[in-house]
């Protein structure tokens, strides 16, 4: 091969190989941005669009995209509020015709960098559609025994059901172990848990206790957060054992006996704005959350 023919070669090489791994565009480097998610090349996606809820609103994140936590170091756009990206809407219940069925979730999804596990008063908060608004109401820290409602201090992973309508609960009221009694006589939207710390008593210590087989049988047979049914026949099981069932099968003493329980108090609230219509479109809307000062905390669509 000739002297000329080598050259060619060589510059051919030359330019291929920084057109293959070099800074131009080709296919191991490229001055223009890469897709980060499936489709061409050229498609560019938004790492943090606003969640469009499916049916029901159910699941998902809200801004954030994948609902990873924003701490004190996120850098904010006019208008945000410091509460982006920590608290978000979960969920928009919005099907059917009566105000009591449809419901908005708030959850408080991270912690501040700055100060890990601070309470955030959600409070006065605003939730607006394009038409209309309500504002986050106080509630009850511990129903029927607090005399007043106090602001709502969401911990980190706690939430906040705002129904749209009236409960069948006339009050708004902070969830604790206790609660299930008030299933008893009331319908929750979403489900409220049955479930109570004095439920099926020990055989052995009712024994202990010197009450007789009949009255082990009734205390047993008392479902879950349940008063007994019926009237109480002291005569069958006993002046002792009434008594007793009177004074431990109820809400009251539920609180009285586990209140002081490190995990008595949930991170959940129930509350209501007592509307007598609709706050959101069945089909499709735009609800967004502010905070007390009026700055953008989350979006969702649907």
């Amino acid at each position: 091969m000739n002297p000329v023919a080598i050259i060619g070669v060589i510059i051919g090489l030359v330019v291929a190989y920084y057109g293959f791994f070099g800074n131009g565009s080709g296919i191991f480097g490229g001055s223009g941005p890469l897709a980060n998610g499936p489709g061409r090349s050229s498609e560019i996606r938004n790492p943090e669009p606003v969640y469009r809820g499916g049916g029901g609103g159910s699941g998902g994140s809200a801004s954030g995209g994948s609902g990873g936590e924003r701490g004190s170091s996120q850098i904010l756009k006019p208008g945000e509020s410091p509460f982006k990206g920590v608290v978000r809407i979960s969920q928009v219940e919005r099907f059917g015709d009566r105000p009591e069925n449809e419901y908005i979730a708030i959850r408080y999804g991270g912690t501040f960098s700055a100060n890990p596990g601070r309470a955030i008063d959600v409070t006065g908060w605003r939730i607006a559609t394009a038409r209309e608004s309500e504002l986050i109401p106080r509630a009850f820290n511990i129903p029927e025994i607090d005399a007043d409602e106090k602001d709502i201090f969401l911990p980190p992973g706690g939430e906040v059901i705002v129904v749209t309508g009236a409960m069948s609960y006339g009050r708004n009221f902070r969830e604790n172990q206790c609660v299930g009694y008030f299933t008893e006589s009331h319908q929750f939207t979403p489900f409220l848990s049955s479930s109570c710390p004095d439920d099926n008593p020990d055989r052995t210590q009712l024994l202990r206790k010197g009450f007789n087989g009949q009255c082990v049988d009734l205390i047993q047979s008392i479902s879950s957060c349940r008063r007994p049914v019926g009237p109480l026949a002291a005569g069958i099981i006993g002046q002792a054992c009434a008594d007793y069932v009177s004074g431990n099968f109820n809400y009251y003493s539920c609180v009285r006996d586990f209140r002081n329980d490190k995990d008595f108090l949930k991170k959940s609230w129930r509350t209501a704005l007592r509307r007598s219509r609709k706050l959101y479109d069945p089909r499709h809307d735009r609800v967004i959350l502010r905070d007390q000062n009026g700055l953008l905390v989350d979006e969702f669509e649907y």
